[in-house]
């Protein structure tokens, strides 16, 4: 809307104003935050007794801050328009599981996860060609349209997942998606990416630096579903935008080391029925860390954020 008063739709002085937006709305709003949000249950992902009490489901603040910052701020396509309602389904239902007395199921998350991840994939293939980069070599390939809806799903699913696994210690899903949503945006540079969805990455990439603010350790509020859940699909959609999905693996590979396996045991669990499989290995690997190899939560945080920022740093100074 104002984008068009000032005739801009990049980085120029109407991001500024959306960005000082964001950054005081979503300062303000988790200070009163403190009072309103729900008080974390205490599972196990979350901290246990430790986190138990909290308030959490803060995700639902830099969310709408972003969404509101882009319909202001920017010259709005219509992709970007359903990929904002598709955030904010994940955004909802997950600060609905937040302030739940009895946690959703697996089950009931996993379906509408999946019925978001099919409306991301048709969404893309209706704007976008069904072509891609192949990692850091640059070889474009060509995928039929419903293989690659299939790998698009397949990427959301487990974006959203992996990235709320790993919610779990103060300030680590905070900084290990600054971290990548801040390489794919600069990767974004390299080519020709609506400025809008730059603007959205940017105005998200506020809120959680604020976020992190009240996250930090010890913490005073958490993300909850409605951030981790949003967020994982967010760096999906922008894996895919910017022509790389597979640059996911790298760009996210602390998050889906640390999420995925815990996936990735249940599941083998499950169809093999062996109960020892991993047994060594406590899921999420900060569990592991924190519990077997008794780093701190600061430790924890430094360290897998260092070991994503050198692998980041790494890919964007390949390609660009």
């Amino acid at each position: 809307m104002f984008a068009h008063i000032f005739n801009t739709g990049g980085f120029g002085p109407v991001t500024i104003i959306g960005i000082a937006c964001v950054f005081f709305g979503v300062f303000f709003a988790m200070r009163k935050g403190l009072g309103f949000l729900p008080g974390d249950g205490g599972t196990d992902i979350t901290g246990g007794a430790i986190s138990k009490g909290k308030p959490t489901g803060a995700g639902i603040i830099f969310i709408i801050a972003m969404d509101i910052a882009v319909l202001l701020f920017s010259k709005i396509h219509p992709e970007l328009f359903i990929y904002l309602i598709l955030v904010s389904a994940e955004m909802i239902t997950g600060f609905l599981d937040d302030k739940a007395t009895a946690e959703w199921g697996r089950k009931k998350k996993g379906l509408f996860d999946l019925a978001v991840c099919i409306a991301f994939a048709v969404t893309y293939l209706c704007f976008n060609p069904n072509t891609f980069r192949v990692a850091v070599s640059g070889y474009v390939v060509e995928f039929p349209v419903f293989i690659y809806a299939l790998f698009i799903i397949a990427l959301g699913w487990a974006s959203i997942n992996v990235t709320n696994c790993a919610d779990g210690v103060d300030g680590l899903t905070g900084t290990l998606s600054l971290i990548t949503l801040t390489s794919m945006l600069a990767i974004m540079k390299g080519f020709d990416i609506d400025p809008a969805f730059r603007n959205a990455i940017v105005f998200l990439l506020v809120g959680l630096l604020v976020y992190l603010f009240f996250n930090a350790h010890p913490s005073k509020l958490m993300m909850g579903d409605a951030g981790s859940r949003s967020v994982g699909l967010f760096i999906a959609i922008a894996a895919v935008k910017m022509n790389h999905p597979f640059l996911y693996l790298l760009l996210a590979v602390v998050l889906i080391i640390d999420g995925g396996l815990g996936l990735i045991k249940i599941v083998l669990i499950k169809a093999t029925k062996n109960k020892s499989f991993m047994q060594g290995l406590r899921t999420p690997v900060h569990d592991h860390c924190r519990k077997v190899l008794n780093w701190s939560d600061t430790q924890v945080v430094i360290r897998f954020a260092a070991f994503q920022a050198v692998i980041c740093f790494g890919v964007v100074h390949y390609l660009l």
